[in-house]
């Protein structure tokens, strides 16, 4: 969904999203349900948007640990300022830039891509590692087996230490 800055009017407009194009086709996780977003757009003069907002989705994320299925809700709530800058503008903001610049996002053109938005803060809202429990074992280095599942036999077998050919010359 594409919002224009001149659509928005200044005592604010909401914008419900259910659904996002580009959030089916992404190789990190799986939607499974619904995405949903609840945008509150206040324009600020002609340059100017603030949006904030919530995101809600149902994931299907894979372990890192045992390559297993689980699920992830993303529950992300968010601001964010648009503005369009001139090119006189953008050359004296390069010169004397602050902090509070950091927070805003410069577009070339008065439009915003509520789809974009929604699919940036599904990606700031998944977890820097999947796991799928804390107290996830993982998979067996020597045979594949899931260690949450099942034991296997190779922790016994390869218990033998590098170091013990050293330790018998030591004898």
């Amino acid at each position: 969904m594409q919002v224009r800055f001149d659509e928005i009017s200044p005592h604010g407009g909401v914008y419900e999203m259910r659904g996002s194009e580009g959030l089916d086709s992404q190789d990190d996780f799986v939607v499974k349900g619904s995405v949903y977003a609840h945008c509150v757009m206040h324009r600020k003069g002609d340059a100017q948007v603030a949006l904030t907002g919530r995101v809600t989705a149902d994931l299907l994320l894979v372990c890192d640990r045992c390559l297993g299925s689980f699920d992830f809700t993303v529950n992300n709530e968010f601001q964010l300022l648009f503005e369009v800058e001139s090119a006189e503008s953008r050359r004296i903001k390069a010169l004397d830039a602050r902090i509070d610049d950091l927070d805003s996002e410069v577009l070339d053109e008065p439009v915003i891509d509520l789809d974009d938005v929604v699919r940036q803060q599904v990606y700031l809202a998944l977890p820097m590692k999947n796991l799928c429990s804390e107290t996830c074992r993982g998979v067996c280095a020597r045979c594949g087996t899931n260690l949450n599942l099942a034991a296997c036999g190779c922790a016994e077998e390869g218990k033998g230490s590098p170091f013990a050919v050293l330790a018998r010359l030591k004898k």
